[in-house]
């Protein structure tokens, strides 16, 4: 009986010991499933938190380059409203600036001819007789009105060159290089 007792006690020892080794692998094996599914979820959170980043950062960036092109275009209507200011008070400023540079280019040249709007002649002519003073140039000085030229823009002409100041070209080219880095044109 004791031997009976003591095989049976053996055997649910050894029945304890399988079922407690069964339960520490199942226990083991729960918890790697747990740690492979939050892995994976894990994963796919971070997934979806990138794609949000990439798409908050896509967002931005093109809020950042309206913000900019808006800003172009202002400055652009802010330059042409100072640039039609600035006509309106000294008509011949640009034209002053244009003669001066042609002037120290063309001190030997035999006549210098500047074309304007036909309501700025006098205007012109004295402001070129005074700059070639200055400048020393000796040769004949012409002065032409003309009506498709605006106030403001001229045409200097010498022997060896010419000089254009077109303020709706100079206007366009601008635009053009707004327009270049923004991919379009004006709103």
């Amino acid at each position: 009986m004791f031997g009976t007792d003591f095989r049976e006690g053996s055997r649910k020892a050894a029945g304890e010991a399988e079922l407690a080794a069964a339960r520490a692998e199942g226990f083991h094996a729960g918890v790697d499933h747990a740690h492979r599914e939050a892995q994976g979820q894990l994963a796919g959170l971070t997934g979806q938190l990138a794609r949000s980043a990439e798409r908050l950062f896509a967002q931005e960036a093109a809020r950042t380059a309206a913000v900019e092109e808006h800003a172009a275009h202002v400055a652009i209507a802010t330059a042409k409203a100072l640039a039609g200011a600035a006509l309106a008070e000294k008509p011949l400023a640009a034209l002053e600036g244009a003669v001066r540079e042609c002037l120290s280019h063309a001190r030997t040249a035999p006549h210098l001819v500047l074309r304007v709007h036909e309501s700025m002649v006098e205007a012109a002519e004295e402001l070129v007789r005074k700059l070639a003073a200055e400048h020393g140039f000796a040769g004949k000085l012409i002065v032409l009105g003309q009506s498709d030229i605006v106030p403001g823009d001229g045409r200097i002409e010498w022997a060896e060159g010419g000089f254009v100041l077109d303020s709706q070209q100079l206007t366009a080219l601008v635009e053009q290089a707004v327009a270049r880095v923004f991919g379009h044109g004006q709103p």
